[in-house]
């Protein structure tokens, strides 16, 4: 059995390798992303801006290599190998990325940007890794939020408690740092939908941050009246 799943990788591999990760690209227009919120190919160009605006308020180095990372990180959806395997999802990117000579920096965002995947998980450690990460999961959650599908009580069908965690621990893990409100204009601007109450449905998303990081902070041992303290401050 085990010898019969290798040999469908084989294949799976051979096959995709007659395209480039660019190339590969160009079938995301088939994908969907969200009802009503266009297909996987959008979302890489959105993930694209929203780098370039994370990048600006950030003291990270040149974006060339995190920009490249954006544009093909959800390249492997399509390939066979990931069709079929699906938990090889930015794994596969990674290898074809570097099989492709994208370079190691494109590489290895292309593989960090669902990190984490579970609590305790492994973190992005590069530079562009982090930000493709926080982007990639601040698009969801905004989107996810704008179709009006935020998490109530015990139901979270789209894990966006555990992506705005996600985002927290990137951050404090690699001293990074930007303003919440900014950035999330950009991310709604970014969507194609028509929301009637623009700065609502900001204020209601940085208050779901506010209460993941309340969370975590508490987690971490520190008083409550200091951390009610700190979180008043805009």
């Amino acid at each position: 059995m085990l010898r019969a799943r290798l040999d469908d990788a084989v294949f799976f591999f051979e096959g995709d390798r007659k395209k480039t990760l660019e190339q590969h690209r160009a079938s995301l227009h088939t994908v969907a992303f969200q009802h009503g919120l266009g297909n996987m190919y959008d979302k890489t160009e959105r993930l694209r801006k929203l780098c370039a605006a994370l990048l600006q308020t950030t003291n990270l180095p040149d974006g060339a290599a995190l920009d490249r990372a954006a544009a093909l990180c959800k390249a492997d959806l399509v390939t066979g190998m990931v069709t079929e395997f699906t938990e090889l999802q930015g794994t596969m990117g990674r290898e074809y990325a570097l099989l492709d000579g994208e370079g190691q920096a494109v590489a290895q965002a292309i593989g960090e940007q669902y990190m984490p995947r579970f609590a305790g998980d492994e973190l992005p450690q590069s530079n562009e890794g982090r930000i493709l990460a926080i982007a990639d999961k601040l698009d969801n959650i905004m989107a996810t939020f704008s179709r009006g599908m935020a998490p109530t009580g015990s139901q979270d069908p789209y894990a966006l408690r555990r992506q705005a965690l996600g985002i927290l621990n990137i951050l404090s893990d690699g001293n990074v740092h930007f303003p919440l409100g900014k950035i999330l204009e950009v991310t709604l601007k970014n969507l194609p939908v028509e929301v009637e109450n623009p700065a609502k449905l900001i204020d209601s998303v940085k208050d779901f941050f506010a209460q993941r990081a309340k969370n975590m902070l508490l987690d971490k041992g520190l008083r409550y009246d200091v951390v009610d303290a700190v979180l008043a401050v805009p």
